[in-house]
């Protein structure tokens, strides 16, 4: 909410850059441990091998459609749960810096629940970061463009899942919380400054 769209395009490149050197530091951590398990599981990078580390891949008997609605469902919940735990007209909503906790706790039920079907990106850049640096580490068309040509999907599937989640909030919700329509009827009692 109230985020200037001059600062979406710049947002987005931080993201993505700062989700590609987490991958680097990762591989820097990890890789001779992701080395190890695929010369034991006789896998190779250009096979995929160990990729889950760095990038999303449907489930078994996933298709590529399925997958796109799966990632526009998980987002929209995603996005439509922040609202409820940022928004300051929700009374019930967790205070004293712990919505960043409640959050964290969102994400990892999202992810318990949903995160089969083919991992769970909820951000393009959480994806698409990683998936660039997993190319030029040696994953190529692993990564990208990916089996069926997925690479796309944990891009799209989010950019759409998100302004659905928070049109359901501002639609269904906001509307009709107390504390809200209180505000409206000119009520000036405290809000919540968060």
């Amino acid at each position: 909410r109230d985020f200037s769209w001059k600062k979406v395009v710049p947002y987005w490149i931080a993201q993505v850059v700062g989700a590609f050197l987490g991958a680097a530091i990762v591989y820097q951590l990890y890789g001779p441990v992701i080395d190890h398990f695929n010369q034991v599981q006789q896998l190779t990078r250009e096979a995929g091998g160990a990729a889950g580390v760095f990038f999303t891949a449907p489930g078994l008997a996933v298709t590529p459609m399925h997958a796109l609605v799966d990632q526009i469902i998980i987002t929209a919940f995603l996005i439509f749960g922040i609202f409820a735990i940022t928004e300051r007209f929700n009374e019930a909503a967790p205070g004293a810096n712990s919505g960043a906790l409640m959050i964290g706790l969102l994400v990892a039920t999202l992810g318990a629940s949903m995160g089969y079907l083919e991992a769970w990106a909820m951000n393009p850049a959480r994806d698409f970061g990683p998936r660039l640096f997993a190319y030029f580490a040696g994953w190529r068309e692993a990564a990208l463009p990916a089996k069926d040509n997925y690479w796309w999907i944990p891009i799209v599937g989010p950019l759409i899942g998100g302004p659905i989640g928070a049109l359901a909030y501002q639609w269904l919700i906001l509307p009709f919380l107390p504390a809200r329509v209180r505000h409206l009827q000119g009520d000036t009692g405290p809000l919540d400054p968060r």
